[in-house]
């Protein structure tokens, strides 16, 4: 090989794995937006959670779901989601919100149940044409002070609730043991048919369960049966699930969840689940670690990504909680590798290219004036408190980003941000 080649093809490899994505356009939801439908109150915390709901009306638009957990419709901060239906451009067609009071959800919910507080889009479970949402209340007292809980909510193309399944320590046939504060629906995620029995099965997150002590963090593994009420589970913790961690005081592990697919080729699903107050580096910068599967629900290995671990190589600042939400992106690229958006509360995401042993490959960090990103935040906005992604039928590619701490039109009103990505460029 000639050095002319060889330096040639190095550049190329650069090239290849040197890349970063801009975002070409943002449009932001707020109260402003939103209030030809509905009115925010101070301190609803309007996208505390986001998701991509794909096209539920089927206009041919995907839409998307936004929770605001301290929404006082029926009582003080009972929570609300909202379905908003938009136009190709991102701006809404139209909203319809689903509380206690409103939305066809027919359930008598206590003050302080935090409805809202994550949710994950399952699909059509059943196939009878009527797609499927997780939402977690995860200040449910039904069952005890804190446990929590989470509904799958069978939604209508309109945006009202068909139908409903809780699942607590009371409802549903779950029968794990859960604690007071444990806030079982932390975070929730479809993670496919994990145990191959026909059925979508769900990961749920319960951040201070008390496992191996206070507040460390679990997840909980559901196999759910054709209804939607639970067969069997198997906790992953500090002494469950073959976790093999020592994770400290209010690490918060489990606090997001994501299914990122196949990584490491073994033929069952890993996963990417965030401990925001991990002290890696420093005080709360967070972590996530990389859980591989078994079919049972059980952790065969895992990998951590830290500003200490994982080959991040990232100087993360104290109190950042890298690790707050997760979300799978697409091959943006078109590499191969997996890439998973990191968002942190202190208004920055990352999205991560991820090595099919679970460490970084490389990364692009996004925040005010950084990636092509203008829009003006304010310090206490929380921007990444949640991501997501929304990909339209013709493959353009936006993240979601909640900032439920945004301010502009009243005190923690709220607001979400809808990023555009545009071109690659390599870098």
């Amino acid at each position: 090989m000639s050095n002319k080649f060889f330096i040639l093809f190095i550049f190329a490899v650069n090239l290849i794995y040197s890349q970063q994505y801009t975002v070409a356009t943002h449009h932001k939801i707020s109260e402003e937006t939103i209030n030809p439908y509905y009115n925010l109150n101070n301190e609803d915390w309007f996208g505390h959670s986001v998701e991509g709901i794909g096209d539920l009306n089927g206009d041919g638009v995907n839409d998307i779901a936004i929770g605001a957990n301290q929404d006082d419709a029926g009582g003080e901060n009972k929570g609300a989601i909202y379905i908003l239906f938009l136009n190709e451009d991102s701006s809404i067609q139209s909203i319809q919100k689903i509380s206690e009071e409103e939305g066809g959800f027919n359930v008598n919910m206590m003050e302080w149940d935090y409805f809202g507080r994550s949710i994950s889009y399952l699909g059509d479970l059943n196939n009878d044409g009527l797609i499927e949402i997780a939402v977690s209340a995860e200040y449910d007292n039904e069952a005890g002070h804190r446990f929590g809980g989470i509904y799958i909510l069978t939604l209508n193309p309109n945006g009202t609730v068909f139908s409903s399944q809780k699942i607590n320590q009371i409802h549903g046939n779950f029968q794990g043991e859960l604690e007071v504060w444990d806030v079982f629906g932390s975070d929730i995620a479809n993670i496919g048919d994990l145990n191959g029995d026909g059925n979508i099965d769900i990961a749920v997150g319960a951040r201070r369960d008390g496992d191996g002590g206070q507040q460390r963090g679990a997840v909980w593994i559901l196999f759910l049966n054709s209804d939607f009420t639970v067969n069997s589970h198997q906790k992953i913790s500090a002494t469950n699930g073959n976790l093999n961690l020592e994770l400290e005081f209010q690490d918060y592990f489990g606090s997001s969840i994501t299914n990122i697919g196949d990584l490491n080729n073994d033929e069952v699903i890993d996963l990417a689940v965030g401990a925001y107050r991990d002290d890696d580096g420093g005080l709360n910068k967070g972590a996530v670690y990389i859980l591989f599967m078994n079919t049972d629900g059980t952790v065969a290995a895992t990998q951590k990504i830290s500003e200490l671990e994982g080959n991040f190589n990232e100087m993360l600042t104290e109190e950042l909680r890298f690790g707050k939400s997760t979300s799978l992106a697409p091959d943006i690229n078109g590499d191969g590798k997996t890439e998973l958006i990191v968002g942190c509360i202190n208004n920055l995401f990352y999205i991560l290219n991820l090595n099919q042993d679970g460490t970084v490959d490389s990364f692009q960090k996004y925040g005010q004036g950084l990636n092509g990103f203008e829009g003006n935040l304010n310090e206490e906005d929380y921007f990444g408190h949640s991501v997501s992604i929304n990909k339209s039928l013709n493959d353009k590619i936006s993240i979601i980003v909640g900032a439920f701490g945004d301010s502009e039109f009243g005190f923690q009103k709220g607001s979400v941000w809808i990023l555009q990505l545009g071109e690659i460029l390599s870098v």
